[in-house]
């Protein structure tokens, strides 16, 4: 019998990559391999969110073809692709992403648009843009209360140490980004809810209560 592959994802992308791009390009330094690094980091983070997201949807996915599989909420269905015969249990299949912050139902737009785009941007700048964009966006984003950003599902740490690192990112005259961007993103924050969170420090506002237990342990919710 064929013995097929386990699900990998993609692990988040360490803190410091994306703040030693940001203070580079402040500077009008354009490292090119720093932000193939990154860009292509989020761009496997989102393909993985993508498809666990389809999964919690009811639309599992073949890891080998992408093609959708025939489904069960029992754990001992066996999901068999039809299309390459790539198959694994239900059970085994949800067990491989669990804990692992990868769904991405609320933000579907926005890691869509990354994933169809990130792979046509040629340029140290497109590449940057793209970047940015993402790591400024929100579950929920054009509603009156944005669940929370998505830099948590992207980026390792927990929700205060994301939320100071988008705080500090370096803006210059040489920067290819604007900081008009922060400015937004700063706007929704504050609207989330993450809001008792001051990002200025990545701790909880003196007499506010977190939703979600654990902030300062590296959990974060889904």
């Amino acid at each position: 019998m064929k013995n097929f592959a386990k699900p990998v994802w993609a692990k988040k992308i360490p803190p410091g990559k994306i703040k030693k791009l940001y203070m580079l390009d402040s500077r009008g330094i354009y490292d090119d391999e720093l932000v193939d690094e990154v860009g292509i980091a989020f761009y496997a983070r989102c393909d993985s969110m993508l498809m666990v997201s389809s999964a919690n949807l009811e639309h599992p996915l073949c890891i080998e073809c992408r093609t959708e599989l025939p489904n069960s909420y029992q754990r001992d269905f066996i999901l068999i692709c039809p299309g390459c015969g790539w198959t694994i249990t239900a059970g085994e299949y949800r067990d491989s992403y669990k804990g692992q912050t990868l769904n991405g139902t609320g933000a579907l737009p926005q890691l869509k648009e990354y994933y169809d785009k990130y792979p046509a941007a040629k340029t140290y700048a497109e590449k940057l843009r793209m970047i940015d964009f993402l790591l400024h966006a929100f579950h929920g984003d054009l509603s009156a209360e944005p669940s929370r950003p998505i830099a948590t599902n992207m980026i390792e740490g927990n929700a205060g140490e994301t939320a100071k690192l988008i705080y500090d990112l370096a803006y210059g005259e040489g920067s290819t980004v604007s900081k008009q961007a922060l400015n937004e993103w700063l706007e929704k924050f504050n609207r989330s809810i993450s809001r008792n969170i001051d990002p200025a420090t990545g701790k909880l506002k003196e007499g506010k209560a977190y939703l979600y237990e654990g902030i300062g342990k590296g959990n974060n919710p889904e």
